[in-house]
């Protein structure tokens, strides 16, 4: 028996976009946090202090090291916003190529 939605919910729901399959191209990671650090930009000069702090986080399994870099990694996001555009023009590429080929 199928879920709440019945069969035809299960299936639209196993299908996938464009749009979707182009996003987890660029960025493969299940995990939120993993996913919120590949979004964060960073200068070249801070990724060692940082993979230091994620060696000691995963180390030690620290939750207030993993609370930490990920509240950096929000407020990051809203200072520079590199990460996003890189999704936004994978979405925005894929509509539009879809709107090319409709026409």
């Amino acid at each position: 028996m199928a879920g709440k939605g019945g069969i035809f919910e299960s299936i639209r729901a196993s299908i996938q976009n464009e749009e979707q399959l182009a996003l987890q191209f660029m960025f493969p990671f299940k995990d939120k946090f993993k996913l919120l650090q590949s979004l964060t930009e960073y200068r070249n000069r801070e990724i060692p202090s940082w993979s230091v702090l994620g060696v000691f986080r995963r180390k030690y399994r620290s939750n207030l090291l993993r609370v930490f870099q990920e509240e950096t990694n929000i407020n990051k996001i809203a200072v520079d916003r590199k990460g996003r555009l890189e999704g936004s023009e994978i979405v925005a590429a894929v509509r539009t190529k879809s709107k090319e080929d409709e026409e």
